[in-house]
């Protein structure tokens, strides 16, 4: 078919020139599509975007682009950086642990600017945007299945912290002393302070932090003069009883249900009703919660970290844990554990970043955005390990305790025992326990928050004519069946199973769904396909291309595949404290393990086998884009193809650009042509893309305009 469309002449600007009528809008390409023929339209209508308001009328857009990166941040910003990355740091080398985590964290972090700028290309959630690819649409569901998981057990861990918040009002802080229903004849109270006043006033020390104050007669009593004091390595610590007996009421084993603690129960209710109320709308509800929530836990970072350096021994800790060990370069097992630690980091791989980014206008700067957000995650994570040194240093310095005799534990252990034991050693400890937990909350609940949107989203996008519109009912079905599901994570065995989920579901499954990302964008898809919508939206390659065309080519499927590997080989069996999980526990964490693996073959199948025709007009139909695959607005679409948008053409026809061309096919072959066009339509964006019509000679301009 012949283009009839302008070459950027001479003579075509000079008609423009003269044409009284108003700039069009999109700018459309240089060089109209040459392989358009009209039976391929996409009846689309022409959207009006004024620069105001909503770009996308239909599904929305973020009110402004603070909006976007507080929300981004508010997600990333999570357990990951709380109690993981500060474990890792203090047990495997210092600051030497830095270099294999930045080196893994750049290696991944393409695979979050490839989340970014699908979800923003397509603007549609994490299962939707598998149009690109029909046949691997199990990846998404695999991203919304484990995202549905880790929703349920991150509200029971906010459910902590609210119980704790709460009791941080009280007078004295329960887990700060001995004596409670709740403490063991082992509960240890040990403080620098009351071991000195006591030693003032001659009096005896117990363990349970009482001081008996000696009279003249004390020898009646067979009693003697405090002389030194050694923390009792049989003693438990308060806060340690106060977790276990009080909060989580333990049991001995994942099957021993026992009781359930109702106060758990109604936090969590609390917990789900917050991120209900504050989804109720969508983005246009959360988008603007987040400037509080995820603001103040950067505020009250900042306000302890400057608290714990004025405490004697903070300086000692920082020193201590900050001093590199060059050694672990060496072992392959900390450069595993970092990989993985990157992909806990970032939450990437649960839909979280494609649904953010898909509420974004299109021409957002996906590649800017991909630095700054890596940038803050990183500083986010080093300054929690600061504070967590400091800590250390002082709470060590109270117990007389040699720092390298210190055993550092992480996950729950970290938050709700060792901060709650530093924090209650501190003046006027009720408010900095308030307010440290206030902050375990909302960073919680910040990721909670979209991670729920994630789902509600992805399933809305789906099935748009009936959903979309049925935001708040599939919200409020997905609300309440996470509460009733997080019910048995309220009873005494609910720490070993949240320890089970997170132990199976929050590493391996998400390189897996990195690696067949990677794998479909880059070799189905094509990576150059895939750069080529990158320039479409932000009007260049990221800078160097062939950098880019490779590493997302070669490198990360081969670093995923090793990622999985050392994961794999150096596999230890999960376990809570001395509490050994049954076989029957593993087997049941393998099974989360490989869920994405069995939900992307059952979908490949399902979708293969519905599928119509021949063997290799299904392989061809599923391999390839969907019709509707490409920019949800037609005016987006009209910037690279205009001829194939109707509103377009006219546009360019009241200009005289255009000309529709005339009939070159025959009458009698006119059903053979649209049966062509159809499956050249089919085979769709691979002929809608920049990279594919390059093949039709180096004529075909870029998406600079003339107009």
């Amino acid at each position: 078919m012949t283009n009839n469309g302008f070459a950027g002449d001479d003579h075509d600007e000079k008609r423009l020139m003269e044409n009284d009528l108003p700039p069009i809008y999109p700018p459309f390409c240089q060089r109209l599509d040459e392989n358009y023929v009209p039976e391929g339209d996409i009846e689309y209508p022409f959207e009006d975007i004024d620069g105001s308001g909503d770009e996308n009328k239909i599904r929305g857009n973020w009110g402004a682009s603070i909006d976007y990166y507080l929300a981004v941040f508010g997600f990333t910003f999570a357990l990951g950086n709380l109690w993981r990355f500060p474990y890792h740091w203090g047990t495997q080398g210092g600051v030497a642990y830095l270099i294999p985590y930045c080196v893994t964290f750049l290696l991944t972090l393409p695979i979050c600017f490839m989340e970014l700028t699908l979800g923003q290309f397509i603007s549609l959630g994490a299962i939707s945007i598998w149009k690109v690819s029909p046949l691997f649409k199990g990846i998404g569901i695999s991203m919304v299945f484990i995202s549905c998981i880790i929703a349920i057990y991150y509200n029971m861990i906010t459910s902590w912290a609210i119980f704790y918040f709460v009791n941080s009002l009280k007078v004295m802080l329960p887990w700060a002393t001995c004596g409670n229903d709740w403490n063991t004849e082992n509960c240890t109270v040990w403080n620098r302070g009351a071991v000195a006043i006591c030693k003032n006033l001659n009096g005896s020390l117990f363990i349970n932090g009482s001081c008996l104050i000696i009279s003249e007669t004390a020898d009646d009593f067979n009693m003697t003069n405090l002389n030194s004091v050694v923390f009792p390595s049989s003693g438990i610590l308060p806060s340690i009883e106060y977790f276990h007996n009080e909060v989580l009421m333990i049991s001995s084993g994942l099957t021993d249900f026992r009781t359930v603690n109702w106060q758990l129960a109604i936090c969590l209710l609390v917990a789900w009703a917050a991120v209900f109320l504050s989804s109720f709308k969508g983005i246009k509800t959360s988008g603007k919660v987040v400037y509080i929530t995820a603001v103040i836990p950067y505020i009250v970072l900042f306000v302890m970290f400057v608290r714990f350096l004025t405490l004697p021994g903070s300086i000692h800790g920082l020193s201590y844990f900050f001093k590199p060990d060059w050694t672990i370069l060496q072992d392959l097992t900390v450069w595993g554990e970092a990989s993985v630690q990157v992909f806990y980091s970032l939450s990437s791989c649960t839909g979280g970043l494609i649904m953010l980014s898909s509420y974004n206008r299109f021409h957002n700067n996906t590649f800017r955005d991909v630095w700054i957000i890596g940038f803050i995650d990183l500083l986010t994570s080093i300054c929690t390990s600061s504070i967590l040194f400091a800590a250390i240093g002082f709470v060590c310095h109270e117990l007389d305790l040699p720092i390298d005799q210190f055993h550092l534990q992480d996950g729950v252990h970290l938050i709700f025992v060792f901060f709650s034991e530093a924090i209650s050693k501190l003046p006027v400890a009720q408010l900095w326990s308030a307010s440290f937990f206030a902050m375990v909350c909302l960073v919680i609940f910040n990721s909670e928050l979209f991670i729920i949107e994630t789902i509600v989203s992805s399933i809305c996008d789906e099935f748009p004519e009936r959903l979309r519109k049925n935001h708040r009912h599939v919200l409020t079905c997905v609300v309440l069946l996470f509460y009733f599901l997080g019910l048995p994570l309220c009873t005494s065995a609910g720490i070993y199973w949240i320890v089970l989920l997170e132990t199976f579901c929050a590493t391996w499954p998400l390189i897996i769904i990195a690696f067949f990302e990677c794998m479909v964008i880059c070799w189905v898809y094509g990576v150059d396909n895939f750069l080529d919508n990158v320039k479409w939206m932000i009007s260049f390659y990221p800078p160097p291309y062939l950098f880019w065309n490779i590493h997302l080519k070669f490198i990360c499927p081969a670093m995923f595949m090793a990622i999985l590997s050392f994961v794999w080989l150096d596999y230890k069996p999960a376990h809570y404290d001395s509490v050994t999980f049954p076989v029957w526990a593993h087997y049941t964490g393998w099974a989360i393990s490989l869920s994405p693996v069995i939900i992307i073959v059952v979908v490949a199948f399902y979708k293969f086998l519905s599928a119509g025709g021949s063997f290799s007009k299904r392989w061809r139909e599923l391999l390839c884009p969907e019709d509707d695959w490409g920019p949800a607005l037609a005016i987006h679409r009209a910037e690279m193809y205009p001829l194939q948008i109707p509103e377009a053409r006219k546009l360019l026809s009241a200009r005289n650009l255009y000309q529709p061309p005339k009939p070159e096919t025959p009458e009698r072959h006119k059903s053979s042509m649209e049966s062509e066009v159809k499956s050249v339509r089919r085979r769709g964006t691979h002929e809608t893309t920049v990279h594919s019509i390059r093949s039709f000679g180096t004529a075909i301009a870029e998406k600079e305009t003339i107009i």
